[in-house]
């Protein structure tokens, strides 16, 4: 008895060693004020309050409070991938401590909301461990009337919810070939048999013939927000942007023109390989692909992403519904890219030449983040400990005269490594956004040609230019009508007129190298100031004096 709890006394110190490496609410907000007592170029504040009732931080890096074009990064939307936060605050500690990237907050703001979804931390803190998307918010899960009537149990007693399989004539799964201890659907096309049914561990509290339907698992940030919002789907929300998560991350999106685009670290990925263009569903009356010229630009991004900054083989993890990455594309305008931040590296797969390959996904399915059976054998080669609880039989009311056993993975380890893991990545990614910030459009035009006619007349040429790698905004941007469009303008002294041309131009985006010739005919001496440029761009202003 005195081995086994000494045995289990060393697991749970493993894991709350893991643990300490993460943040919680009261540590993370404890980091980022600790941030911006160090650093001059660092700005901490809350742009809301979530369900229940905790600060949604915003940090804000920049050399000084003039409004310019800027990036924001989002992490912790979906409660179940922690790593993103953590992610986040190492990328801010390492850019605020580069000198050269100082110079590049002169010309530029990062806003970092790194939890957007703070209440689903705290499962990943409580004395019972068990994955959580969502936030504080008490749901009715089961859409019964009855809120939280069945839950977890912890049947084995050692502080974590993970899986139970009953053998059973009805089962579905079997045991993978290669690992037994994981299950897979059986596959009658390959006359397999099913022998187990799979339940997350607990018991039918409500006797309805369902395990753990109604824990009252909150709305999942990541599921409530306005496109292709997913109606009546568990964990949605009641309504699109229900939540003050939601609505704090939007109004801070939608009150803020001057964001030129959207990095997410969370559970989907459009960045390693970009989105592809497709007619029929960019052209639709609800406009549910990427428009042609944004994939151009997608694909210069994803390049930056993959080859520049060395971020490759990331898994295909499709977008879902209701998510903040494509809300931010499709509803809000701007460039957006979502992406898991750490993975298994194709490196360590090679390693052991007996993984099997992976199938890919049938249409409507989707890869698993890391195929377990390749990150069980990552976790060997590592040495990361603590990621799977070998099956144990129990007793178990529900099925009296059945073989029950719990285990499986531990909640969150899929998504969520040791934080060393994590390093190398940060580094990358801070490539990728230096990279990132640096192909960002720059607007830049010839000097004014100016040309005296007769009289006090004269003639004004001035011709504008994106020199940037990216558009000076996105193409749906303009099919919206909600982004700050590319504006020149000519400010003429009380005693001159215009003779010819507009005192402003609007235009579409400019897209690289591409550029617009302005003319105006002025009567009268003076002054004249010209400027041109967008919230997403900052705008440039000339100054000439006719004579």
């Amino acid at each position: 008895m005195k081995l086994k709890l000494l045995l289990f006394s060393l697991f749970c110190v493993g894991i709350m060693q893991a643990q300490s490496d993460y943040y919680s609410y009261e540590s993370l907000s404890k980091k980022v004020k600790d941030l911006e007592s160090k650093h001059k170029n660092c700005k901490v504040k809350s742009i809301g309050k979530s369900s229940g009732g905790k600060d949604i931080w915003l940090i804000t890096l920049s050399s000084s409070e003039k409004t310019k074009p800027s990036l924001l990064i989002t992490a912790g939307i979906d409660g179940k991938h922690q790593s993103g936060t953590l992610m986040s605050i190492k990328l801010m500690e390492q850019l605020l401590t580069d000198n050269a990237f100082s110079k590049v907050l002169e010309e530029k703001t990062l806003y970092f909301v790194p939890s957007v979804n703070p209440d689903a931390t705290a499962a990943y803190f409580s004395k019972l461990k068990f994955e959580k998307s969502g936030n504080a918010t008490v749901t009715d899960d089961d859409k019964d009337g009855e809120f939280g009537e069945d839950g977890f149990e912890d049947l084995n007693s050692d502080g974590y919810i993970s899986q139970m399989r009953v053998e059973s004539v009805a089962g579905n799964y079997i045991e993978n070939a290669d690992d037994n201890r994981i299950l897979v659907k059986a596959d009658q096309s390959k006359n397999q048999i099913g022998k187990y049914l799979l339940f997350t561990e607990g018991k039918d509290n409500d006797k309805d013939g369902e395990f753990n339907e109604d824990f009252s698992e909150g709305v999942n940030i990541d599921k409530n927000f306005t496109f292709d919002y997913p109606a009546f789907e568990k964990g949605a929300g009641n309504y699109a942007a229900s939540e003050p998560e939601t609505k704090a991350l939007l109004d801070f999106l939608y009150l803020n023109p001057q964001i030129y685009g959207v990095i997410t670290f969370g559970m989907h990925n459009n960045l390693s390989e970009a989105p592809k263009f497709d007619s029929k569903s960019s052209s639709g009356r609800i406009i549910k692909g990427w428009m042609e010229k944004d994939v151009k630009a997608a694909e210069q991004v994803s390049k930056i992403y993959s080859q520049k900054a060395g971020l490759k083989d990331a898994p295909k993890m499709p977008m879902t519904k209701g998510n903040f990455a494509q809300t931010a594309y499709f509803h809000a305008g701007r460039f957006s890219f979502s992406t898991p931040g750490w993975w298994i590296p194709k490196e360590e797969m090679k390693k052991d030449s007996t993984a099997p390959k992976v199938e890919k996904p049938k249409k409507g399915e989707m890869n698993e983040v890391f195929p377990e059976l390749e990150f069980l054998k990552w976790a060997e080669r590592n040495e990361v400990k603590n990621v799977f609880l070998n099956w144990t039989e129990i007793k178990h009311p529900d099925f009296p005269n059945q073989k029950v056993e719990v285990g499986g993975f531990l909640p969150f380890v899929m998504h969520n490594p040791p934080a060393q893991f994590l390093d190398e990545a940060v580094n990358k990614h801070k490539l990728f956004l230096t990279d990132l910030v640096s192909a960002m459009p720059k607007i830049e035009t010839t000097q004014p040609l100016i040309e005296k006619l007769e009289g006090d007349v004269y003639r004004v040429t001035l011709k504008v230019a994106n020199k940037g790698l990216l558009p000076t905004y996105t193409e749906i941007g303009d099919k919206i009508r909600f982004i700050s469009r590319m504006k020149t303008e000519i400010k003429l002294n009380a005693i001159q007129s215009m003779l010819s041309g507009r005192k402003y131009f609007l235009r579409n985006a400019l897209q690289p190298d591409e550029s617009e010739e302005y003319s105006w005919l002025i009567a009268g001496k003076g002054k004249v100031v010209i400027t041109t440029g967008c919230a997403t761009t900052g705008v440039k202003e000339i100054s000439i004096d006719l004579k």
